[in-house]
């Protein structure tokens, strides 16, 4: 599944050349993708003639504003790809459920083999109406995070985004405190810490040499330290590379270009290996019906 990395990877790449850029039709061959409409008709009617402002992130979830105020918002779920193309005469892959045609030039495909990823036009709310944002996620002290909750109401209840929410080690000393169960559970959980998913949070944690099974209200100050500065760090680190590319090669950036943290990887999908720090086997457990990969001496 795309987490934060991969996200903020297509979020940059798109960045660059559809700014600017207006959505001449959007076809739409599976309304599985556009669930949340009455029809792909309304989503088409939503999108059709208007320009592409800006291209920002929230936790997993791609959001593209647009010059009437609405947004358009992607979660690529479990295997879904933003492709880009010069035009209609480029071969689409299998399993393209959305074609946007964009003006001047080009197209924006969206790919997705599983069908759990979903495209949905969010418009403003309505002037003086609250929109009630995550007790979580209120712990922010800036970043763009807050704006894009009150803009996409939809996105409200996300937890706090790493890296687009500013949070010090003492505000995610308060989430964690008030939990007692697992920290891989409080990672994950997209309403209490948004963006990370399996990989990641195994890296973290091994990173900051912390067991995925430990109690989150457990931690001392200086393992919630270590584990605030991994989590920044990891992230950052694995945006730099691209993202994840696993062995199904599911994840590309929208030229088609895979991503290499993998190559990065200290503990995800390495059971039996040794640990690149104490040589120890690495071990997989499963924790709440995913693969968790782990040191047993270095996570101890």
């Amino acid at each position: 599944m795309p987490e934060l990395p991969e996200v903020e990877t297509v979020r940059a790449s798109l960045a660059r050349d559809m700014v600017g850029k207006k959505v001449k039709s959007a076809a739409v061959t599976n309304g599985r993708v556009v669930r949340r409409h009455k029809s792909a008709k309304e989503f088409r009617a939503l999108l059709e003639g208007h320009a592409m402002k800006s291209v920002q992130r929230l936790g997993k979830n791609l959001v593209i504003a647009l010059d009437n105020g609405s947004h358009l918002v992607i979660h690529l779920g479990m295997s879904g790809q933003l492709l880009r193309a010069k035009g209609s005469k480029d071969p689409k892959p299998k399993h393209t459920h959305v074609v946007f045609t964009l003006s001047p030039a080009g197209e924006l495909r969206y790919v997705d083999p599983r069908t759990f990823g979903e495209l949905y036009v969010s418009t403003p709310p309505a002037e003086g109406d609250v929109v009630e944002i995550s007790k979580f996620a209120r712990l922010s002290i800036g970043g763009d995070g807050m704006a894009l909750r009150r803009a996409v109401p939809e996105l409200a209840h996300l937890g706090l985004d790493p890296l687009e929410d500013q949070i010090g080690w003492d505000r995610l000393a308060a989430v964690l405190r008030s939990r007692t169960t697992p920290l891989k559970a409080v990672l994950t959980d997209q309403d209490i810490i948004c963006g990370i998913g399996n990989i990641y949070c195994d890296e973290i944690l091994f990173a900051a040499g912390l067991r995925f099974d430990r109690p989150a209200d457990s931690l001392s100050t200086i393992e919630i330290r270590r584990l605030h500065r991994s989590t920044i760090e990891i992230l950052s680190d694995a945006i730099k590379h691209g993202g994840s590319t696993l062995d199904d090669e599911q994840f590309v950036d929208p030229d088609g270009k895979p991503g290499d943290y993998q190559d990065l990887h200290q503990v995800y999908n390495r059971e039996g290996l040794p640990c690149f720090e104490c040589r120890t086997p690495i071990v997989r457990e499963v924790f709440r019906q995913r693969a968790t990969f782990y040191c047993p001496k270095c996570q101890s």
